[in-house]
This record gives structure tokens, sequence and C-alpha cells, in this order.
């Protein structure tokens, strides 16, 4: 007898098929529930791994047993040709056919449902990205978001003012038509924290920040101003302004004069 023919008396060959697609339902659940339940990429591996693994013993032990109506024999205990046999062959094609109608079943639900759904949460999600990025487009380089400015003096009690120049800043870009600003809400999410100026203008969706620092010392204020290109990340304009206290509203009209000439 051949060796090819001793696999399929022995059944190897139908083992081997019906574990085959057994594995790949398996497969194919798993990557569809566990990060339904928060579970990594990391754990699919680990259960494609023990699934590929286990094809081997499978074999293996289909070689070596043979199920039959009493349960589990040796293969050298079973009489070859025998009905016990017949009917263990057949138990394992009708096996195979469940196995195949649930995997193509499966494939069935994973093509005209899962996959329609995935597919139109992915264009939500990219008209949503969309739009924000049609803001930026629409007004070229002309958007810009204002954060809250730093207070840097001495004692640190000068967050009110701080605060406060950066808003009338804010208001005053705000005048200018051909110019998109961010809302004081928003831009002043941002305050004191340590988040990269592209990641900022990522989530404002603009192409500039200013930013800045105000240092009070008696009745003199130093305000530093800096404007930075998101997509580089680099200092386009930066300026320090020292003057009386009661000059603050001039420096800021300097400031705006300042951006309107960079964004042109």
């Amino acid at each position: 007898m051949s060796f090819l023919a001793e696999l399929r008396r022995r059944n190897v060959l139908r083992v081997g098929a019906a574990y085959i697609v057994t594995a790949w339902l398996v497969v194919q659940v798993v990557e569809t529930l566990f990060p339904i339940y928060g579970l990594s990429d990391a754990a699919v591996r680990i259960v494609v791994n023990i699934v590929a693994v286990g094809l081997v013993p499978v074999l293996v032990l289909s070689w070596v047993f043979e199920w039959t109506p009493e349960g589990l024999k040796k293969d050298r205990d079973v009489v070859p040709g025998a009905p016990a046999s017949a009917q263990a062959a057949k138990r394992l094609d009708r096996a195979i056919l469940v196995v195949l109608a649930l995997a193509v079943g499966y494939f069935a639900f994973d093509r005209f449902v899962l996959v329609p759904q995935q597919m139109a949460e992915q264009i939500r999600k990219a008209h949503e990205a969309g739009r924000s990025e049609a803001l930026v487009e629409s007004f070229g380089d002309h958007s810009i978001a204002v954060l809250a400015f730093d207070d840097l003096s001495p004692e640190g009690d000068q967050e009110y003012l701080s605060d406060g120049i950066a808003e009338e800043l804010l208001n005053l870009l705000a005048r200018i038509p051909e110019l998109r600003v961010i809302s004081r809400s928003s831009a002043f999410h941002f305050k004191s924290t340590d988040i990269p100026v592209p990641e900022i203008a990522r989530q404002l969706n603009v192409a500039h920040v200013l930013e800045g620092s105000v240092r009070k010392s008696g009745d003199r204020i130093r305000i530093t101003a800096q404007l930075i290109e998101a997509r580089s990340d680099t200092h386009l304009w930066s300026d320090t302004y020292d003057r009386k206290l009661v000059d603050v509203f001039a420096i800021q009209d300097e400031i705006a004069s300042a951006m309107v000439e960079q964004l042109k």
C-alpha cells in the first residue's frame, strides 16, 4: 500500500482538511471579535500561532488513532475496511461539510454585512477629515490660532494680563475677513499643556500659530510674540516689545499689524 493510500485509509487527509477549514474560520472570527473587546493585534497573532502549530499534532494523532463507535482506538487495533472505519470516514466527511458551510456563511456575512459597514465608517471619517482639511485649503495659509500667552513675571501673578493680551490680539485678527481665526475657547484649551505646536495646529486645522509670553516689572511690560508655521514648526516672525504698561494697547495693534504682513 502506497503512503498516500495509507494516509487516506487512516483519514489523515480528511482530518487535515477539516482542521485547516476550522482554523481559518476561527482566525476570521478572532480578527472580527478581538478588536471589539479591546484586544490588540498581538492577541490575534497568538491565536494564529497556536492554530498553526496545532496542525502537526492533529495530523500525528489522526495517523496513530482512529475514531470508532467505541471511542478512540489505535489504528493497529482497528481492522482495515471494517464498518467502523467507513463510519468514521463518513462522520469526518459530514464534519467537513458542516465546517465548510459555516465558513461560507461567515464569508458571506463578512463580505456583505461587515465590510460595507466598515467602508461606510471609513467614508464618514474621511468626509469629516475632508471638511476639516477643506477649511485650511479654502483659506490657504491665512488661518491662525492665538494661544494663551505665558505669564513669565517674577511673581507669576499676571495671568489675567497675559490672557487679556492674547484675547485682544485674537479679536483684532478676527476682524480681518480674509483671515480665519480660531475661537478663544478652542485656542485657550491648550493652555498650560506640553502639546507640540504642529499637533495643536493639526487639531485646530490651522496653518499658523501665534504664541508668546508676558513679563511685568513695575510699570514696565515686556511682550514677546512668535508666529509659527505649523507644517515645518519654524518661526516665521518673532519680536519683543519693551514698553510702559500704559502702552499695552499700542503693542497689541503693532503685533496684529505684523501678523497681517506676515500672512499676506
